[in-house]
């Protein structure tokens, strides 16, 4: 899979512009607030439909500006597409693939797709649970569409529980006819997202030891794992026999919203006992086994997008990265233009895009 090219129009900095990548290493440099990671995450919101960063719809666009647009030309082993995304600053996003409107998110996801490693993904190994749920989340989506809509069911109802518990003692008797229903389908949904986080764990794992064994020469060894998967039933034993508790926290504690990815390191977890290189290590390798699993699934690699990651690594887990880059499209930011090796470069100045030669 190929990004052919990329459009913006008032989309952050970037009044308009255009960038055509090759199919190998390209190098977006220049200074720091020109526009870098700006045009990464345009690119990357056609695989995952929101942003990295942690954007606000009206932060997308130009300031003084009320619309943006960004469009995508990519071939997949298929055929060549295109898709558009346009945002208001009303806060409504309009999809389109090939020319027509898309409404549902889950069927726009799915068709370009794409891997970004910024310093931020650090923290799927050194903060808490949820960025590695969310680091889950958005890599099963991109392979299996469907489980957006499994996210969304699931987050539905338990926004309709967690208000039936907030609001208990103004509402006690519709609590009372009603929590047991909301319980069941709780726990009916769970076990569907659960269930797909434990399978891509598995092929994380596999994936993270055969990465690591080339990475330390064997001296490492680390394993994933889901430690809380559980049955509909097991997850329905929990939610009704702690209702007393959750009205007292006015909320749901128990189900995949606070679940975990476990990742240890020599058999030591390595959020707390790891050391930076040891987690760096880590995060390098999800990334890697991310765009992996997706070309198991899909028969082709996804773009792979890397933002200003190599100045966070030493010399050598910096090689390993570069070395793996044959057959795939890498766009690289960078304030250094001979830190990310060979490649295309596109100098990046106020917004705009130059292709040297």
């Amino acid at each position: 899979m190929y990004c052919d090219s990329i459009q913006y129009i008032n989309f952050r900095n970037i009044g308009s512009a255009e960038i055509r990548p090759e199919r190998g290493v390209n190098i977006l440099y220049g200074s720091n607030a020109e526009g870098k990671t700006n045009a990464l995450e345009g690119i990357y919101m056609f695989a995952n439909g929101r942003s990295f960063r942690s954007a606000k719809e009206r932060e997308l666009i130009k300031f003084g500006e009320n619309l943006a647009a960004i469009k995508l030309k990519f071939t997949d082993k298929n055929r060549s597409h295109e898709l558009e995304i346009r945002f208001s600053d009303k806060g409504k996003r309009m999809f389109r693939r090939n020319g027509v409107c898309v409404a549902r998110l889950s069927e726009f996801v799915g068709s370009f797709r794409a891997v970004v490693f910024c310093p931020n993904h650090l923290s799927i190994v050194k903060e808490g649970p949820s960025a590695r749920r969310y680091f889950l989340d958005s890599s099963i989506s991109q392979i299996k569409p469907a489980f957006i809509k499994t996210l969304q069911r699931y987050s539905g109802i338990l926004e309709q529980r967690n208000s039936l518990l907030k609001n208990y003692y103004d509402h006690k008797t519709s609590f009372e006819e009603t929590i047991d229903v909301w319980s069941e389908q709780l726990a009916a949904e769970a076990v569907n997202v659960s269930s797909e986080r434990a399978e891509y764990i598995e092929l994380l794992n596999e994936r993270i030891k055969e990465l690591f064994a080339v990475m330390s020469g064997g001296e490492e060894v680390p394993e994933l794992s889901y430690s809380k998967a559980r049955t509909a039933e097991e997850y329905l034993s929990l939610l009704t026999g702690s209702i007393e508790r959750e009205i007292k926290a006015q909320t749901t504690l128990y189900g995949p919203h606070r679940d975990d990815m476990d990742i240890l390191i020599n058999g030591r977890e390595a959020r707390l006992y790891g050391s930076q290189g040891q987690q760096r290590s880590l995060a390098i390798a999800l990334k890697i086994a991310e765009g992996e699993i997706s070309k198991e699934f899909t028969g082709e690699y996804p773009v792979f997008l890397f933002d200003d990651i190599l100045s966070e690594l030493d010399e050598r887990r910096r090689d390993f990265l570069l070395s793996g880059l044959d057959g795939k499209q890498v766009i690289i930011t960078s304030c250094d233009r001979s830190s990310a090796g060979s490649g295309v470069c596109f100098y990046v100045k106020n917004g705009t895009y130059t292709a040297l030669q």
